[in-house]
C-alpha cells in the first residue's frame, strides 16, 4: 500500500478492511509512509543540516500528526503506541539538533531519517490490527532485509535476508504481518533505503521472501493506461497487458 493508501487514521482503517476481506492463512503487507512523511523527514534534515531553526516546527507539526493518527485509531488504547512514537520522534530530535551542530547532512544520515516514515506507519497498521483483536506482527525490515546498491539498481542479498527472515519468524509466528516498505541495511549493516518510490520493490520482494502465492499492489488508478492521462485526456484503461509489454514500458521508464 503506498502512501496516498495510509495517509490518514480514515485510510488505515480502509486498507484493514481491504485485508480483513481476504481469508488467506498467512497475509503480509508492506506499507509505505504516510502521504507527504519522506518528503517532510528529508526537508527536516535539510533545514537542520542548514542550522535553520523551523526544523523544531516542522518535527512537531509531523510529531502531532503522527499523534493524530494513533489516537483515532487505537482511541483509549493509544497510550503504548503513543509513548513509542514519542520516543522515535525524540530520537530524531536528537538526530537533526546533531547535524544543525556539523552544519551538513551525511548519505548515512539522510538514509536514516528519510525511511522513519515508514516505521511510523508499519507500526499504525499493526497497532490498530491487535486492537481489533487479529493478531499482528510488525516488521522492521532493517532487521531482515539485505541488499547492496549497484549501477543497475539496488539487489538484494537473498541468502542472508531469507535467513534473516526465518530467524524472525520464529520469534514472530503471528499469520498476520505488516512489514516497512522501503528501508532496508547494506551488507555493512548500515541502514540504507531502496530509493524514493521503492516500496512496491519492497512488496514484491517481501512476497518472493514469504513465498507467497499473489503480490496485490493497490494504487490510485485502476490499471494500466495507454497513455499519460495528465498530458493525454482521453487516455483508456488497457484490457490486457503481457509481460513483455510490460518490460517494455518499464525499459523506456513508464510509471
Amino acid at each position: 500500500f503506498g502512501g496516498t493508501s495510509v495517509a490518514s487514521a480514515e485510510r488505515y482503517r480502509h486498507v484493514a478492511a481491504l485485508l480483513l476481506q481476504r481469508g488467506e492463512a498467512t497475509q503480509v503487507a508492506v506499507v509505505s509512509a504516510m502521504k507527504g512523511v519522506t518528503d517532510a523527514l528529508i526537508a527536516l534534515a535539510n533545514l537542520a543540516a542548514r542550522g535553520d531553526v523551523q526544523w523544531r516546527q516542522a518535527w512537531q507539526v509531523l510529531r502531532e500528526r503522527h499523534h493524530l493518527a494513533a489516537t483515532e485509531l487505537l482511541g483509549a488504547q493509544a497510550a503504548g503506541l503513543l509513548a513509542w512514537l514519542d520516543g522515535r520522534f525524540d530520537q530524531l530530535a536528537g538526530l537533526l539538533e546533531a547535524l544543525a551542530v556539523i552544519g551538513g547532512l551525511p548519505e548515512e544520515v539522510l538514509e536514516r531519517v528519510q525511511g522513519l516514515g515508514e516505521v511510523f506507519s508499519a507500526q499504525l497498521l499493526g497497532g490498530y490490527f491487535n486492537q481489533l483483536g487479529h493478531a499482528c506482527a510488525v516488521l522492521d525490515a532493517r532487521e531482515v532485509l539485505v541488499v547492496a546498491h549497484g549501477e543497475l539498481g539496488v539487489s538484494v542479498d537473498w541468502a542472508r535476508s531469507a535467513a534473516n527472515l526465518a530467524s524472525w519468524r520464529a520469534d514472530n509466528p503471528q499469520a498476520r504481518v505488516v512489514v516497512t516498505g522501503f528501508v532496508a541495511r547494506d551488507g555493512q549493516g548500515r541502514i540504507t533505503t531502496l530509493g524514493r518510490n521503492g516500496s512496491d520493490y519492497s512488496g514484491a520482494i517481501f512476497a518472493a521472501l514469504f513465498q507467497a502465492a499473489e503480490l496485490h499492489i493497490w494504487t490510485d488508478v485502476d490499471g494500466v493506461l495507454s497513455a499519460d492521462p495528465r498530458v493525454v485526456p482521453e487516455a483508456v484503461t488497457l484490457d490486457t497487458l503481457s509481460y513483455d509489454e510490460a518490460c517494455e514500458l518499464a525499459y523506456f521508464g513508464a510509471k
